[in-house]
């Protein structure tokens, strides 16, 4: 039995919620509408919804009482804390909040479907991840094999001026020596309009974000010293005002992020897991339309 999608759930999810209901609509003769003088009952209304959302319904009901089981078993829950977490994460990778409404338009859905729909899927990510052990030896190898992905990586602070010509890039520099001040030649002269309009600020960056003629030049330079690169958008006056080191990280100092990541690394899918649920469960369709 495969899962509905997330679209699918919510748009039905108000059928769903009537199951437990649909014999005693079935017995009764309410008309729900009329065409020309000719009646619509109720009785026709839900034969026609659970010919057309019955089966996806019926499975999402299963699916809802697998999980609710194996959390009573359990006794996972979602912190508010978490769930907020990712949350914001869905609402940046949409564009931000701003473009929730969008969003929900797009789908039909109000915010509170899509709520539970997310909190419904951490639960089950959730419920997942409880059945996996993390030895500390699994945990150690799993730190080392990924290092790269806790240890503090050296990063630069720095603005530009961006101009077209070595010559201009030159004249600027030297103003700049004699005391003119970075951001507003920035505002004035730089061709990157979008890093002007702040000064020239760029912000904080590690290897591999810059065009690498750019990034050279910037991380040989030392905090509050200025240079000049080329790269294919042009020539660059570069002034750096902060620098990190690089820091190893230390397992366990990290040890909670560390297990947690290697738990996800061996965790199913939330599809492979509902599949599993259902395989252990005993489920009997008793209605013989959905057999």
């Amino acid at each position: 039995m495969k899962r509905i999608n997330a679209v699918v759930f919510v748009l039905i999810l108000g059928l769903s919620l009537m199951g437990a209901s649909l014999p005693m609509f079935a017995q009764t003769e309410e008309v729900v509408a009329r065409v020309n003088g000719v009646e619509i009952t109720m009785s026709q209304f839900v034969e026609a919804m659970e010919e057309q959302f019955g089966t996806a319904v019926l499975e999402q009901l299963i699916i809802h009482e697998l999980i609710s089981q194996k959390q009573a078993e359990t006794g996972v829950t979602v912190s508010d804390e978490h769930f907020a977490e990712v949350y914001n994460n869905f609402l940046n990778q949409i564009g931000g909040p701003d473009y929730l409404p969008y969003f929900l338009y797009q789908y039909g859905i109000s915010e509170e479907q899509l709520l539970a729909e997310l909190r419904e899927a951490v639960l089950i990510n959730e419920l997942a991840l409880s059945e996996i052990e993390a030895t500390p030896d699994g945990v150690a190898a799993w730190f080392e094999e990924n290092r790269s992905l806790y240890d503090r990586q050296e990063t630069v602070t720095a603005s530009h001026i961006l101009v077209g010509t070595q010559e201009e890039a030159e004249a600027l520099l030297a103003e700049l020596e004699g005391g003119a001040n970075f951001a507003t030649l920035a505002q004035q002269h730089s061709l990157d309009t979008g890093s002007a309009a702040r000064g020239g600020h760029l912000g904080e960056f590690g290897r591999g974000q810059m065009v690498e003629p750019f990034e050279n030049a910037a991380f040989a330079l030392g905090v509050g010293e200025m240079g000049i690169a080329e790269s294919q958008y042009g020539w660059h006056i570069i002034l750096v005002t902060g620098r990190t080191q690089a820091v190893p990280a230390v397992l366990d100092e990290i040890y909670s992020e560390v297990e947690r990541d290697y738990k996800r690394s061996l965790a199913p899918t939330a599809t492979e897991y509902l599949q599993k649920l259902e395989s252990a469960a005993e489920i009997e369709i008793v209605r013989e339309r959905y057999q």
